[in-house]
């Protein structure tokens, strides 16, 4: 008994040790630099394999004021694998200036410390300076500072197709709300978005008048080349009746009186952003059109094998960029394997306002023969628009020593027919002796068994089971298998595009009509051959369609419709209704049409 309490002790331990082997802890300022008179918002967040995780151990922060602003708690399950992460909000106020090193926060599990990156604060005698487009905004017609306004800024006004661009909505109010803010997303039809963070909030002095700020970030990725439009955000709440409503006896200050003020719906300007395509200079001719800065690695589950066993290989994908963008690896066919692929997943992390992460796919190769057998290095390309140049990434080739299989348990024996004077065992069980009296011969009923209504009602469970399994089964590889996924999903996508497409025939908007139009046939091709989007030109999307033996009727009808988004995009003006609903037409035709074709 004693030896098994020990065991489940080293057991528990072993399990604690490896459950903790993923935890991180991330801390983060809303700003690095602060007047003497504004606050900034702490951020320390705890990542790991597990649900209880405990509390962090904050630095000496003397030097502040600390106010507890909530926690909040994100729990995901990927793959089986439970994923949480635990938010803790602080709002620092200064109390003297000065430049603070904000030590690393800590958190312990079992015999193990973990500790958080440091910061560092710098503490100005005055407010920080707030950027000309917020002092701008903060100054009415007239003159006076405004009790509210929003404001929307962008990290870039120029960028590369799928380059991250950080879009940053503020909310200022200098006075008492009388209702939750309603707040509405700006329109990103040509980016795809994804927030960074839950909004923050924090203190700012502008133009001499002290605001509550309540920002929200996102993350936009642009899907074309063009002069893209970011709309306006908008919000709309409760504020106290302005001075010249409290002096009108007819105003609305009775409502203010019992604290209902006045409503008012404030928005932030457009923002234009221009996107440049990605250079043709050095450019790969397999690249999938993936932009960021990534690395790759390539670990195999086991180095010796036998004969038609498995080897599962993890390709593992890190970097910054749109990780849900980036392609499986191209692995050729080889003669000495047989490839399947297993599984993929994907992590996204948000580091200092940077979407990142890590994509893992598991390919299965299967050995044909015996010896020293090389799986290849698999390459990744990428563009970084950080170097504004090409980069290839390669893993190392794996070796694996295969052995021959086993020999099986059991040995083949000669067969020695007729051998003279043989005679047959008296005790033989498998040789019936021939009846001469066949007695009393009857017909047989039949069998209860055997009947149809009996076959119907215990048939029925078993179609059932078989239709719960097969549903299963189909939705686990929906689950498992992405390109089966997107495959399956085209279609119905692309119809949502054209939906959209739809929406906009009578709205004299031929350019975002024709921008609708080019997604749904780009996002259509691409998602039948599980690749990227991205990057993709009119010129390549009809070199697949061709290779994938589209009728030619189907790729001149997709060379109109191309030539006609073109020129919508640079004389949208010139575009008739007329053309603009034969376009529609058009491309549902083509869509019918390309359900006949396969891609894969």
């Amino acid at each position: 008994m004693k030896h098994l309490f020990t065991v489940i002790w080293l057991v528990l331990i072993v399990t604690a040790s490896a459950a903790a082997d993923d935890v991180t802890v991330e801390m983060t300022l809303s700003k690095d630099t602060i007047g003497l008179n504004d606050e900034v918002l702490l951020t320390v967040i705890v990542s790991g394999p597990q649900q209880d995780l405990p509390n962090p151990t904050l630095p000496n922060l003397s030097m502040f004021n600390v106010y507890s602003q909530g926690t909040s708690t994100n729990i995901s399950i990927v793959n089986g694998r439970v994923e949480a992460s635990l938010r803790y909000q602080y709002l620092l106020e200064p109390q003297r200036k000065g430049v603070f090193n904000i030590r690393p926060a800590s958190i312990i599990i079992g015999h193990d410390r973990y500790e958080s990156n440091e910061l560092v604060l710098t503490v100005l005698d005055r407010g920080s300076a707030a950027s000309p487009s917020v002092e701008d905004e903060a100054v009415s017609d007239q003159g006076d500072n405004k009790d509210i306004f929003l404001v929307a800024e962008v990290n870039k006004k120029n960028a590369y197709i799928n380059e991250q661009v950080t879009l940053s909505i503020k909310f200022y109010h200098a006075v008492r709300l009388y209702s939750q803010p309603e707040y509405s997303a700006p329109q990103t039809t040509d980016f795809w978005a994804d927030l960074i963070e839950p909004q923050k909030s924090y203190y700012e002095t502008v133009k001499g008048r002290r605001y509550k700020v309540i920002e929200i970030n996102s993350a936009l990725f642009p899907t074309r080349s063009g002069e893209l439009t970011i709309g306006k955000a908008s919000v709309e709440v409760q504020v106290p009746a302005s001075a010249r409503q409290r002096r009108d006896p007819f105003g609305s200050s009775i409502f203010d009186m019992l604290g209902r003020g006045e409503l008012k719906t404030i928005s932030s300007k457009p923002i234009t952003i221009q996107v440049k395509p990605l250079p043709t200079e050095n450019k790969p001719g397999d690249f999938s059109g993936t932009v960021g800065n990534f690395t790759i690695s390539a670990i195999p589950d086991k180095r010796t094998v036998e004969v038609n066993q498995p080897v599962t290989v993890t390709y593992k994908i890190s970097g910054t960029g749109n990780i849900k963008t980036v392609a499986e690896p191209d692995i050729e066919e080889m003669d000495d394997f047989r490839i399947y692929r297993s599984s993929s997943s994907e992590k996204i992390s948000k580091v200092n306002d940077i979407i990142g992460g890590t994509k893992i796919f598991e390919e299965v190769f299967i050995p044909r023969r015996a010896g020293n057998l090389t799986i290849p290095a698999v390459s990744l390309n990428f563009f970084d628009p950080a170097k504004k140049q090409y980069q290839r990434v390669t893993t190392k080739p794996i070796v694996l020593t295969v052995t021959e299989a086993a020999d099986a348990d059991y040995a083949d024996l000669d067969y020695m027919p007729g051998t003279p004077g043989r005679v047959i065992d008296p005790k033989a069980r498998d040789i019936l002796y021939i009846k001469t009296d066949p007695g009393q011969l009857e017909k047989k009923r039949s069998l209860i068994l055997f009947s149809p209504l009996y076959l119907i009602l215990n048939s029925l469970p078993v179609l059932l089971l078989a239709a719960v399994v097969i549903n299963r089964k189909r939705r686990e590889k929906l689950a498992s298998d992405i390109g089966y996924a997107r495959s399956r999903s085209a279609k119905k996508m692309a119809k949502k595009r054209l939906g959209a497409a739809q929406k906009l025939v009578g709205a004299n908007k031929p350019a975002e009509f024709y921008a609708e139009i080019r997604q749904a046939l780009f996002s259509y091709v691409a998602d039948k051959r599980n690749i990227s989007p991205y990057g993709l030109t009119g010129d390549r999307l009809l070199e697949i369609m061709q290779e994938a033996g589209t009728p030619g009727e189907v790729l001149d009808r997709v060379r109109d419709i191309l030539r006609r988004a073109d020129f919508a995009q640079y004389a949208p003006a010139q575009v008739l209704s007329d053309e603009i609903a034969d376009s529609l037409q058009q491309a549902e035709e083509v869509l019918i049409m390309l359900e006949g074709v396969r891609f894969a």
